[in-house]
This record gives C-alpha cells, structure tokens and sequence, in this order.
C-alpha cells in the first residue's frame, strides 16, 4: 500500500512481474473468450448455421449376438487357430529334417564330473 502511494507520487513505474504478466494475459483471454461466448449466446441470428453431414443412416445392430451366431464364430476362430498350429508342427517337423533331429534316438545328454567326488579323492 505506501509502495503503491509513493509510486503515484512520484511517477514511478509499477514492479513488473513475470508470473503476474502470464497470468493477466491469462485473464484477458479469458475474458475476451467469455464476451464472445456471450455474443454468440445473446445473438443467435448472428451465428453460422450448423454444418449437417449427409451421410446414410447405418442400420443399429443388436447387441446381443444369438448364441447359434456366436458359436459359429467360435468355431471359425478355432478352425483358423488349429490351421496356424497345424502349419507350425509341420515347419517344426521340416526345419527338424533339414537338420536331422530325430526324435526316436534317446537324446544325448552330457554329465559333468562331479567335483565333490574329486575333491575327496585328491
């Protein structure tokens, strides 16, 4: 208050803040964007007419799906999937020729030496 006093007195300048400056900008918007909403409000004849979209109107669906419908989605689903399956065994089973993987033999399995036992004996 005697900041404000002395600055009418003596002609001085008022303090400049940035954080007051951004929000008095703040405020100006907003109340420049409050009078034209209350133009537009208050004169309607003023206005743009309201842009209507031709387009044709989509029949509505029903949301409940008749369960002889959804079954035979599920099948096809379940064919499609079986399908994918049956196609990756028998890539499997071509890269496994390519590479002479077989199956029947008993796999090779590697022991390591137990280093318990080593340690005993040495």
């Amino acid at each position: 208050m005697l900041g404000e006093i002395l600055r009418k007195w003596f002609g001085l300048e008022p303090i400049r803040c940035d954080v007051c400056e951004v929000l008095r900008l703040q405020l100006d918007e907003s109340n420049r964007e409050r009078k034209e909403l209350l133009t537009k409000l208050l004169n309607p004849t003023q206005s743009e007419p309201l842009s209507v979209k031709e387009e044709e109107p989509q029949p509505i669906r029903p949301q409940v799906i008749p369960w002889k419908v959804r079954q035979q989605m599920l099948e096809s689903e379940d064919r499609k999937q079986a399908q994918l399956m049956r196609d990756k065994k028998r890539e499997i089973e071509e890269l496994e020729k390519e590479l002479g993987i077989d199956h029947n033999k008993e796999p090779l399995v590697v022991r390591l030496p137990d280093r318990e036992k080593e340690e005993d004996a040495g």
